[in-house]
């Protein structure tokens, strides 16, 4: 069986794919009128960048309050493990995956100025920022799931 902090890492991993891939999808393939001449302009990444960072906090707060519902029902109200509860190994845990996170980050902040060094457009550097957000977020989990699964 796994632990709570599992759980809650493999759902907040499957619901930032579905999120990432439905805006996504909704962005550029239900939407087909963006052609290139569009995403090379900076408003429509303004625009974008803001659309789904509003679509990503509200999906989050949606779905987790729907998780802890999910798990209190399933539990029949008993508090057999707390859902908030953290110890030092749990804190640890994500000390750990919060500093391989950000070391992703750092190296794509990094190499989207590489675009801008070469005389690229600035649309390449949020390409790759954006790009990197994501499997940031994504590895965050990913790094959870391993390290937890690594101290049992």
């Amino acid at each position: 069986m796994m632990s709570i902090q599992v759980q809650k890492a493999v759902f907040n991993l499957a619901t930032t794919i579905l999120i990432v891939g439905g805006y996504l999808f909704y962005s550029f393939g239900i939407h087909g009128d963006v052609f290139l001449s569009k995403v090379m302009s900076l408003q429509f990444w303004g625009i974008f960048i803001l659309k789904f960072t509003v679509v990503m906090v509200a999906a989050k707060v949606i779905f987790f309050i729907l998780f802890f519902l999910y798990k209190r029902i399933k539990s029949n109200g008993k508090d057999d493990e707390d859902l908030d509860f953290l110890d030092e190994r749990d804190k640890l845990i994500e000390i750990k995956s919060d500093r391989y996170s950000h070391w992703i980050s750092s190296v794509g902040f990094i190499i989207s100025m590489v675009p801008i060094a070469m005389g690229y457009s600035v649309n390449y550097m949020f390409s790759i920022i954006l790009v990197f957000a994501i499997v940031s977020t994504l590895m965050h989990d990913v790094w959870k799931i391993y390290f937890y699964n690594k101290s049992v």
